[in-house]
């Protein structure tokens, strides 16, 4: 099961500042209890309890298969980026912070997205510093799997037109 695509009941979204949820839920074909617990700094936390083991859980998924209500450990959930190569996975974070600049697609080959307003010019500099060296990360380590060559040997190659 792939958790980000499965139905879950996430207590943080649930419950409203201030309010907190019954201790209770009754389903046709089953009961999800919350329990609660302290806070370093004084108040108190709701959390699921699974009705499979047990466990506190913040979410609580439903099996899209099975119908069968648990948290991610009993229902072997793992999410779509631990099916992701490496390098996909840079990619994504790649895309996760020009997306967070403004840019809805296009992948890493645009020009880099301009300063949204309201960021700091040392925040959006910083940000950019980050993701550019990334992403020329990910170009070479690209260049080298076609190539079939280390992606030192790549930098080497490129070192010179940067």
């Amino acid at each position: 099961m792939i958790c980000d695509h499965a139905a879950q009941f996430d207590i943080r979204k649930l419950a409203k500042p201030g309010c907190h949820l019954p201790d209770r839920f009754e389903f046709a074909d089953g009961v999800l209890e919350t329990t609660w617990t302290s806070s370093n700094f004084g108040g108190r936390r709701q959390w699921f309890l699974c009705p499979s083991c047990d466990r506190r859980c913040a979410i609580i998924y439903c099996h899209p298969k099975t119908l069968k209500m648990g948290c991610r450990v009993c229902l072997k959930g793992r999410y779509a980026s631990e099916y992701m190569s490496p390098q996909g996975r840079r990619l994504h974070a790649a895309f996760a912070v020009r997306r967070r600049l403004g840019q809805k697609k296009g992948g890493i080959g645009p020009p880099f997205p301009l300063k949204p307003k309201g960021m700091h010019w040392r925040t959006y500099q910083a940000i950019r510093v980050a993701a550019l060296h990334e992403e020329l990360n990910i170009w070479f380590q690209g260049y080298a799997d076609i190539s079939n060559i280390s992606v030192e040997k790549a930098k080497q190659r490129f070192s010179k037109h940067l």
